[in-house]
């Protein structure tokens, strides 16, 4: 059976298309998308004056964007939503409402979210029906839990949820997800204890074939080399030692715990970006093909596996 598994494309449309065509392109039975399909950043595109040809205006990363006919505010949305924004076209008096209201700038986003998503499966049920090939998608820490009905849907046999628990694949193997991290210092949508961690992954290898089961667990195990992130201090400020980024392991100890104990034939993960790697634990292939959604390039991992053996395993850029 193959595979190719990607994580984490937060919200970009590059990224998520290309996952979608990584199918053909690589002639796989399976595409797994490990979670954090939501993006982090709204832009308002706001109309510069009354009437249709006033032109828009919009701040992006710094810079600032004069677009003078509806083409170019297209084309500006467009250029953004490759790496991972949603614009919204507005006026300066809902501008000045988002600046003063947390909770409506998170409602905002949340609602764009939702539509991308439905925008997404829409797609990638055109690309992939008929193909024989099944898209696979799970959630993860910066996800909301509503986006499930849209993965979730009836009928669509090419595209589905990859719902935290046990899922029959081809060649009589079973994908255990868990599409949750553990706590993180921005306290996102879905997150949990190691202790709860530890519970559900433990109801994930009951009555299951270590030799026949991929693990699915968003968050990579602590301590693996897959895990490393910039440490943060007080004020979530990256903290630098030599004028360089201070990288410490920030996984699950849970998980860490779950994969030494069961030793899954094989092992997914993402959550950390910076995380790129494959390493072995005992008999197990533990991977994290990182990302660079912001640059709006699809990172991922090929795979070939049969009963008791990974015969394949290469990180990809796309």
């Amino acid at each position: 059976m193959r595979i190719f598994f990607a994580s984490d494309v937060h919200g970009s449309e590059t990224c998520f298309r290309k996952l979608v065509n990584a199918g053909a392109f690589y002639g796989v039975d399976y595409l797994i998308m490990g979670g954090d399909l939501a993006g982090k950043e709204l832009v308002p595109v706001v109309r510069s004056g009354p009437g249709a040809a006033s032109g828009w205006r919009a701040t992006f990363r710094g810079g600032s964007f004069a677009l003078e006919t509806d083409a170019e505010a297209a084309e500006f949305e467009r250029r953004v939503a490759t790496v991972g924004a949603y614009t919204l076209r507005t006026d300066e008096e809902f501008v000045r409402q988002l600046r003063d209201d947390q909770e409506l700038v998170e409602e905002t986003l949340h609602r764009l979210v939702l539509d991308r998503t439905e925008q997404w499966v829409a797609l990638a049920a055109e690309r992939l029906r008929g193909s024989g090939r099944r898209l696979l998608i799970g959630l993860g820490n910066d996800d909301y839990d509503d986006m499930v009905p849209y993965l979730d849907q009836d009928g669509l046999d090419c595209v589905g949820y990859a719902h935290d628990g046990l899922l029959e694949l081809d060649g009589g193997f079973t994908l255990a997800s868990l599409g949750w991290s553990n706590v993180t210092p921005w306290r996102t949508h879905r997150e949990l204890t190691e202790v709860e961690l530890e519970e559900r992954l433990t109801e994930l290898e009951a009555s299951t074939d270590p030799a026949r089961t991929i693990f699915n667990v968003h968050v990579p195990p602590y301590g693996s080399g897959l895990d490393e992130a910039p440490r943060l201090g007080d004020d979530l400020r990256v903290q630098l030692v030599g004028g360089q980024p201070d990288l410490v392991p920030v996984g699950s100890t849970a998980v860490a715990r779950g994969i030494a104990a069961y030793q899954p034939l094989l092992s997914l993960h993402g959550h950390i970006h910076e995380g790129r790697g494959v390493v072995k634990t005992g008999r197990t292939t533990v991977v994290n093909p990182g990302s660079e959604y912001d640059q709006a390039s699809l990172l991922g991992a090929l795979l070939e596996v049969k009963p008791g053996k990974v015969k394949r395993c290469q990180l990809v850029t796309g």
